[in-house]
């Protein structure tokens, strides 16, 4: 009896995988809303792996790289897996959840993917202090409406950030789909 319970013990512990990335800040709960015009509190991607970017509609710099890249990140994690993927505008004074719509028609290839506005301030504060990356700065002639990072930052189902990727890494879609995988096997 007691090596039947030693057995099933071994399998129970052989099953399940962890991942060897650190839990490195706890993603917020955030009060955004999405391209839908419904509310959403971030801490709904709970029981999600999700992969979250800073972008804005009219970039013409990180952006598109950003987004090309989660396009092709979207394609290589497969439909059934329990993952989002999540894209917060910078510039909530132009991308309005109609703005975000329209732009989502354009470049979603995944029903997973979300595309989320707020109040300036509050974006800048979740980015900062939430996700800890860049954001901040008053708007330029001519310049990005908000300094904004181009990592992508990944978060397990429990809602910790395990790992930051920087998008123009050559690698990046490959290596994220990957960690994202990874994740989900937690």
């Amino acid at each position: 009896m007691i090596r039947r319970l030693a057995l099933c013990a071994l399998l129970l512990t052989a099953c399940h995988h962890s991942s060897d990335l650190p839990r490195l800040f706890e993603v917020p709960s955030a009060h955004l809303v999405a391209e839908t015009g419904k509310p959403v509190d971030l801490a709904a991607n709970k029981g999600y792996v999700t992969v979250y970017d800073f972008i804005f509609t009219n970039c013409a710099a990180s952006c598109p790289v950003m987004t090309g890249a989660l396009r092709r990140i979207t394609a290589k994690v497969p439909k059934d897996a329990k993952v989002r993927f999540v894209s917060i505008s910078v510039d909530p004074k132009r991308d309005t959840p109609a703005v975000l719509a329209e732009y989502a028609k354009k470049v979603r290839n995944d029903d997973r993917w979300m595309f989320l506005t707020g109040d300036r301030d509050a974006i800048v504060k979740l980015s900062v202090d939430g996700f800890k990356l860049a954001a901040g700065g008053d708007p330029q002639p001519g310049a990005e409406p908000l300094l904004h990072s181009s990592k992508f930052a990944i978060a397990d189902k429990d809602g910790w950030i395990r790992e930051y990727c920087d998008s123009n890494d050559d690698n990046v879609v490959d290596h994220v789909a990957a960690t994202v995988k990874d994740l989900v096997r937690e």
